[in-house]
């Protein structure tokens, strides 16, 4: 079985970087309404450190949670000023209650959606803050997923993926409500667009980590979920081949209830 780093190491994640970084800047801005510094704040899945970056400029005390070498090595190099940690989001080895805010821009959705909420109410202080994002089942990502299930699993096509269920608030309540209060989700819309086709085709093959380890892993499904991305793109693009358009993802606040016997 392939572990998280595997699937992150297998192309370079500078190009999806860089399209998430709005979302990094906004979380770090939204945080500051909510949870002014100076604070403790442990960002999950910190990827190559824009939303760490974005929360130094905010004067936060901040420790970064990555557990993939290849990416974590960037980061340390572009937010050097946080603690890197080596860790995963489900077990990150911080003391309990040690820690103001959670921060994450797309990477908590990845952990176990039981014990990820578990562990980020351990290391929070009563009444302290969690925000994360995740994407929902609105927009460009949306569409292109359920091509990508068709293309290599048309038997479970209709499953949704558990990452993705964070993006439904019902589902997101559901799995937070155990030790989280005040939740509150607001869907929210990020530009992702390509000059071209060919464009979209190199992200996937050589700048997004997830679509490089699938396709490596789909087998004789290989050629068939290339072909689904392509078909994908081409029913976005305008007539000169342009593709402007937007994916849906969900901005998750919760507490920690201030009840420390959970």
């Amino acid at each position: 079985m392939a572990s998280p780093s595997d699937i992150w190491s297998a192309s370079d994640y500078a190009p999806t970087a860089a399209r998430l970084q709005p979302v990094s800047i906004l979380v770090a801005a939204e945080l500051c309404r909510r949870a002014p510094s100076p604070a403790t704040v442990v960002d999950i899945g910190s990827g190559h450190g824009e939303g760490v970056a974005a929360l130094l400029a905010q004067g936060y005390t901040v420790t970064a949670i990555e557990p993939t070498g290849r990416i974590r090595k960037v980061g340390q190099r572009h937010a050097p000023e946080a603690t890197w940690i080596d860790a995963f989001g489900e077990a990150t080895g911080l003391e309990k209650g040690s820690v103001d805010a959670v921060t994450s821009t797309f990477g908590t959705m990845f952990c176990d959606p039981a014990k990820g909420p578990a562990e980020w109410a351990r290391i929070l202080r009563p009444g302290g803050t969690l925000m994360m994002t995740a994407w929902n089942q609105e927009g460009f990502l949306a569409t292109m997923t359920d091509a990508m299930n068709d293309a290599i699993a048309p038997d479970r096509s209709t499953q949704i993926p558990p990452h993705m269920a964070w993006g439904i608030d019902d589902a997101a309540h559901e799995r937070l409500s155990p030790w989280f209060d005040h939740i509150s989700i607001e869907h929210l819309d990020l530009e992702w667009s390509f000059e071209s086709v060919e464009e979209g085709m190199q992200l996937y093959r050589e700048g997004s980590p997830t679509h490089a380890w699938m396709a490596d892993n789909a087998g004789a499904r290989r050629e068939a979920l290339w072909t689904a991305l392509r078909d994908h793109l081409e029913a976005h693009a305008d007539d000169s081949g342009r593709i402007d358009s937007t994916t849906g993802y969900a901005l998750v606040t919760a507490q920690r209830r201030r009840d420390t016997a959970r």
